[in-house]
């Protein structure tokens, strides 16, 4: 853009034979001219130059009134102080032309110290100039707001995509929150939610090197954080300037050890279904959004929201059809999802994962010699047992009739295995069928995350190679015996 009208300036100086023409245009977002080019022979012309819109001189008079303004040496030294672009005051200006350019979206000014002021001919020139510089600030205005919609446009189009392949909500989160950051340049940003019946917001996504021990907290709803109340009185928020002074300016919790300056943008949504999410983004710097800039960012966390109550739905009806009937524990299609969402989760914070296998022999023998219904109570009692030994916080399915799976994120190995020598203990207890001695045996296979592999297949076929070997290795033991048994007796 600075070339273009910068040729258009320089020709109207050599013409003109002026001492300074300077072209101003409006900033919208800072209320004031913005110097774009000009050209002058004065050493006080300020080369990095923004304006207020009221109180600069003859500037603002004529964008005010929107008329022209023409000025003879006697009139010019009256006005001397008008001309703030000027560091210190000029002498000897025999004549000034203000004139406006493109309504109120820019002013061009002329000024002389050769001529006492302009002839007919020369302002005739100097207003033909200010219509080139209108058609060429409306070319740069179209590519502008070309390139502004190719931005957003672009935005929508990467999370889309982004959304549509995640495989957790987590995932589709973090995807809004970075995504969100880097078009605004914001240096953090923050996604959270709040359940219809919960007393306290969790983060679910999250920009920017924000300490982990802050994503880990619950913040209560009464925690007075700038984020949280607006979250919970449904209102936006936008604070240009954090005051940094201030002890009670803290997004979620005291000591939360962020930034406490420049500009804060809190955007509120949610539905009764989902409840309150709040879309949170902080800068070190002033922000300098445009309207374009704040429709993106607003459209886009709409859209997630979309996106996210689907995904609720999905969750309430995995829920209510994915686990199994007769223990209430999940199904192999069902854990395996949650161990795949699990192991994405793992990844991104660091966190170990521990997975166990339990399968419950003999039970084919069992199937072959017991009633079913007596079967059933026993397979009842079995997994009532599991249901009431199994800590909170493990996640359990259940992949057959005899086969069940344990799954800890966060925890140890060792914990995991130590839970399922008790259930070996207790399930080996549990009386059998009337008239048949059948004791049931466990069997164990386990992985963990990230000794054993670092993505869902991995982990899974670890578990299940291992549980292999603890079959084949008690076969070959009871085997071995009979074969025993059979030398003895001849």
């Amino acid at each position: 853009m600075m070339p273009t009208f910068q040729s258009v300036v320089n020709w109207l100086s050599n013409v003109l034979d002026a001492y300074t023409v300077a072209f101003f245009v409006l900033d919208p977002l800072k209320s004031g001219f913005r110097l774009v080019t000009y050209q002058s022979l004065s050493k006080h012309l300020q080369r990095s130059l923004s304006l207020p819109k009221d109180g600069s001189g003859l500037l603002s008079q004529v964008h005010k009134v929107g008329h022209t303004v023409h000025l003879g040496k006697v009139e010019v030294e009256k006005f001397s102080g008008s001309l703030p672009f000027y560091r210190e005051g000029e002498e000897g200006i025999k004549g000034l032309l203000v004139t406006p350019v493109a309504g109120e979206q820019g002013l061009l000014y002329v000024d002389t110290k050769r001529h006492w002021g302009f002839n007919d001919k020369q302002q005739k020139w100097i207003h033909e100039t200010a219509r080139i510089l209108e058609q060429l600030l409306d070319q740069h205005q179209r590519l502008h707001e070309r390139d502004s919609f190719s931005r957003i446009l672009t935005l929508w189009h990467d999370l889309i995509e982004e959304w549509t392949r995640a495989r957790s909500r987590t995932e589709a989160a973090q995807a809004l929150a970075q995504g969100c950051a880097t078009y605004v340049r914001a240096d953090f940003a923050f996604l959270v939610e709040r359940g219809c019946a919960e007393r306290f917001y969790r983060f679910v996504g999250a920009a920017g090197k924000v300490p982990q021990r802050l994503l880990h907290t619950p913040v209560p709803v009464d925690s007075r954080g700038l984020v949280i109340e607006a979250l919970e009185a449904s209102k936006p928020l936008f604070i240009p300037a954090l005051n940094p002074d201030s002890s009670d300016h803290f997004l979620f919790v005291a000591g939360e050890r962020l930034p406490h300056q420049g500009s804060l943008w809190v955007l509120n949504g949610g539905s009764p279904q989902l409840g309150p999410l709040g879309l949170a983004l902080l800068s070190k710097k002033r922000l300098s959004l445009t309207q374009d800039d704040r429709v993106a960012v607003e459209k886009s966390f709409r859209i997630f929201e979309a996106f996210y109550e689907r995904w609720l739905y999905q969750h309430t009806y995995a829920e209510w059809t994915c686990k199994d009937g007769a223990s209430g524990f999940l199904t192999p299609w069902a854990f395996a999802t949650h161990v795949k969402e699990a192991v994405h989760a793992a990844l991104q914070n660091s966190e170990p994962l521990s997975v166990v296998i339990l399968q419950y022999e003999p039970w084919q023998y069992a199937q072959a010699v017991i009633p079913p219904s007596e079967l059933d109570v026993w397979e009842r009692a079995l997994m009532e047992s599991l249901k009431r030994h199994v800590p909170p916080g493990i996640v359990v399915g259940r992949l057959a009739q005899n086969r069940c799976a344990l799954l800890s994120l966060g925890g140890e190995l060792r914990d995991l295995l130590a839970v399922a020598d008790h259930l070996r203990r207790v399930c080996g207890g549990l009386p059998g069928p009337k008239k048949k001695r059948l004791a049931l045996k466990t069997f164990v296979g386990h992985a963990q995350m990230p000794q054993d592999g670092v993505t869902y297949d991995e982990l899974w076929m670890v578990a299940c190679q291992r549980l292999f070997e603890a079959l084949h290795g008690a076969s070959k033991a009871s085997a071995e015996g009979a074969t025993a048994s059979d030398k003895i007796s001849n």
